[in-house]
């Protein structure tokens, strides 16, 4: 069994030096076709590699120091998307069980006992909707009663999550399960400050100070307010802004899209047919590319006819459209009036095509 000790150097800044670093020890089984293979240790949340070891009679260990908790994750065999999340505090000990699916996680009544719980009340409430639902159904009970129940059902999860973090402030626990539900819980940057300067290992985890990021960038970029200008490239591969199209005098819609995106794709028809109904000189379609790879964005251009100008945003490009925008999921459109002011986003379908009609007739 290959055992891999590490001193961590996991401190965040508000904590530093107040506290003695205590070993913590991390373990683990693997399945015997998992025989050899390596096991990464990272810092899930400044993504830098800890430990890799290898697995030895089914078994893998790793060990070292904290001084505060810390968000780890563990990965056994990448190519089969082996992974899993783990708290790991100052001085505990923490198993992982990659043989079985899903992956266990336990540390004798520590953070990730406590997650798994959670876990488990949140399945049984869903489960106990499911019953309820069929029971209303053989009563003959209408689909706005059936929606009432369903909306009481997912507040009362949310109770869960927002108890479970109201319990766990003082550690990563509450910090993790902030992570993992402040869309649901707490969606505007208001409530989503209000919480996490009460949770104290929150404003140190990269992934919520990205949330927060994006909310700020979401209230910025919301109807009412006027473009924010991007650099990019067009489809000949010269660099290109969103000041060359919008901010011109027309109305100009941006459809955010991916070639890997089915959503997009099957979108694409509706974003043709408006381009070639009404663009001229009150209006015009942009396309903006992102999380893509330029050879297939330019296949997907070619294959698809898209005639209306497009920009690629590649992954690594100094300016993040996907931040400025807020923008979560893809197909993205957004609809800009003549001087830049964003109008309306995020509508597809009849609801797209209704927009455009309005502001361009």
């Amino acid at each position: 069994m290959n055992l891999i000790r590490i001193v961590s150097s996991i401190l965040f800044s508000s904590f530093a030096l107040t506290c003695a670093a205590q070993d913590y020890v991390v373990t683990g089984v693997a399945g015997a076709a998992d025989e050899g293979k390596s096991v990464y240790l990272f810092d899930k949340n400044g993504g830098d590699t800890l430990a890799v070891c290898s697995v030895a009679d089914g078994l893998f260990e790793f060990s070292g120091a904290l001084e505060h908790d810390a968000l780890f994750e563990v990965v056994l065999n990448r190519a089969k998307g082996m992974a899993t999340t783990l708290i790991v505090a100052p001085g505990c000990r923490v198993q992982v069980n990659f043989k079985d699916r899903p992956f266990g996680v336990s540390d004798n009544g520590g953070y990730n006992d406590a997650f798994s719980g959670l876990i488990l009340r949140v399945k049984e409430c869903s489960k106990e909707f499911g019953e309820l639902k069929e029971r209303m159904k053989s009563q003959g009970k209408s689909d706005a009663d059936i929606d009432e129940a369903f909306n009481r059902n997912q507040e009362a999860i949310r109770d869960i999550y927002r108890g479970a973090i109201n319990e766990n402030k003082d550690n990563m626990l509450g910090a993790h399960i902030l992570n993992q539900t402040w869309r649901s819980l707490y969606p505007t940057l208001e409530l989503l400050d209000s919480v996490m300067s009460e949770v104290e290992y929150a404003k140190e985890l990269l992934s919520l100070k990205k949330a927060r990021t994006m909310l700020m960038q979401g209230e910025a970029t919301k109807p009412g307010r006027m473009y924010v200008d991007f650099t990019a490239y067009d489809g000949a591969g010269n660099v290109s802004k969103l000041s060359d199209y919008v901010g011109k005098g027309k109305y100009v819609l941006v459809d955010f899209w991916a070639s890997w995106c089915g959503s997009c794709i099957k979108e694409l028809p509706l974003v043709i047919e408006i381009d070639k109904k009404y663009s001229g000189e009150k209006f015009m379609v942009l396309g903006v590319n992102i999380s893509d790879m330029e050879s297939k964005f330019k296949a997907a251009v070619a294959e698809l006819g898209l005639e209306f100008p497009q920009m690629f945003v590649p992954k690594d490009n100094k300016d993040n459209a996907i931040m400025l925008y807020n923008i979560e999921t893809i197909p993205h459109p957004i609809l800009f009036a003549p001087d830049g002011t964003i109008m309306e986003r995020g509508m597809q379908g009849d609801k797209l095509l209704e927009i455009v009609e309005r502001y361009i007739k």
